[in-house]
């Protein structure tokens, strides 16, 4: 079942959150929203990715498992410490990075980058 959170409106662009674990997926939804009330944000569990993704016109994409539906559906995207790593996968549009850490200020600009992208 799919969480929406935020009050972006027809236009905004969706951010979909399914990363593990459920704590982590939640408390970013809800900072999202107070933090980016511009975007739409929606949360799903991790093994609902898929799914979801291929069922909504989606922007962006936080998980913690990258799949084949993630690289060619989403523009933007953060894998967010994968098997259980301590770093994180970016990519902006095919421009692809690893960070070795990520904070909140981190996925914030990330999400901000994402933006100024979808408006273009």
């Amino acid at each position: 079942m799919t969480a929406r959170i935020g009050s972006g409106g027809e236009d905004a662009m969706r951010v979909l959150i399914a990363n593990a674990p459920r704590a982590y997926r939640e408390v970013i939804s809800v900072a999202l929203k107070a933090l980016r009330p511009q975007f739409e944000v929606l949360t799903v569990e991790p093994e609902d990715l898929d799914e979801e993704i291929s069922r909504l016109a989606l922007y962006g994409v936080v998980c913690s498992r990258l799949t084949a539906s993630v690289e060619s559906c989403a523009a933007a995207w953060i894998e967010l410490y994968p098997d259980h790593s301590s770093w994180t996968v970016v990519d902006l549009r095919g421009q692809r990075t690893r960070h070795p850490e990520m904070y909140l200020d981190g996925l914030l600009s990330f999400i901000d980058r994402a933006g100024l992208l979808y408006e273009t």
